[in-house]
């Protein structure tokens, strides 16, 4: 019988490619750096050849072991779906889920979010995870995460993509706010639009969905949070733009701000992710539809 590679040989070798290093990809995997080193000579063994090139405190992989490692990643990834896929089968929305939210969706429904699957999906112990769109889909890619909440349009080609629904943009200003009465957002008045940082999709949403293209319209302050972005406003410094679901969680409680309605295409979308290599696409696809009632409320208008 042919003497192949172990899935656990793989995986540590996906490991130090991954960390670049030796003893922090053994701390990673929980195991001894000798009992790595010893895998990975071993799986070299096995094959025939040098996977990775080792000098003093430094590594590097050969040409031949970049080839392996991405077709270990494919290896490992397969495996782990039938594992999926055998234990979604016998206990269908049961087990861990770990589910990645953005901060502009996190911000105003984690907590009833968390409650709700609570009481929808009893067997099911959901982790929440918040961070940026880009490191979601990084963690998603490498399997830390299982399924990720995004603010849509992004690029998730990578994955399977199911909207939930959409959540439409208001203009918020202060009620003394010299505003006019306009339908085309590039005529307001030069740096009074205030948005996010750039890393935030909101703003790239927010710009998009209301058409606002007029560059000299955006003050070159840039919110870090949307608590800092509704203080400028309040000090009738300029508008800004919000999502549906930002106001019905009350983020204007208390605040002498107004709301107007965008146009009917002003609007981002709510959807979940996950890979396409997962063999929980039945729990997927079971907790897509059981979370789509509760995230069509959290954006309804007229609540």
């Amino acid at each position: 019988m042919t003497n192949l590679p172990s899935i656990k040989q793989l995986q540590y070798l996906i490991a130090v490619h991954q960390h670049q290093h030796f003893g922090r990809a053994a701390q990673a995997c929980f195991i001894g750096q000798s009992t790595l080193s010893t895998a990975i000579q071993t799986l070299e063994e096995t094959l025939g050849s040098q996977l990775i090139e080792r000098e003093n405190r430094s590594l590097m992989f050969t040409e031949l072991g970049e080839e392996v490692v991405a077709r270990a990643k494919k290896i490992v990834a397969d495996t782990m779906s039938i594992k999926e896929f055998t234990e979604s089968f016998k206990n269908p929305l049961s087990g861990k889920l770990v589910l990645g939210l953005i901060p502009t969706i996190a911000s105003f429904i984690a907590a009833p979010l968390y409650q709700h699957c609570r009481e929808a999906f009893p067997n099911l112990e959901l982790i929440l995870i918040e961070d940026t769109s880009d490191k979601l889909l990084a963690r998603l890619e490498q399997g830390q995460i299982d399924m990720a909440m995004l603010a849509l349009p992004y690029q998730t080609e990578k994955f399977h993509t199911k909207v939930l629904t959409k959540d439409a943009f208001s203009l918020v200003y202060h009620k003394s706010y010299p505003l006019k009465d306009i339908d085309d957002y590039n005529l307001l008045p030069d740096q009074s639009v205030f948005l996010l940082e750039r890393e935030h999709c909101l703003t790239g949403h927010a710009l998009s969905a209301c058409h606002l293209n007029k560059h000299e319209c955006i003050n070159p302050f840039e919110a870090s949070n949307l608590h800092t972005l509704l203080n400028m406003v309040e000090y009738q410094h300029g508008v800004t733009f919000l999502p549906q679901m930002a106001l019905n969680a009350g983020i204007l409680s208390g605040k002498d701000l107004a709301v107007r309605k965008s146009g009917t295409d002003a609007y981002r979308e709510i959807g979940l992710i996950w890979r396409k290599t997962t063999g929980r696409i039945r729990d997927f696809r079971l907790f897509s539809e059981g979370l789509l009632p509760f995230i069509t409320e959290q954006c309804d208008c007229e609540k």
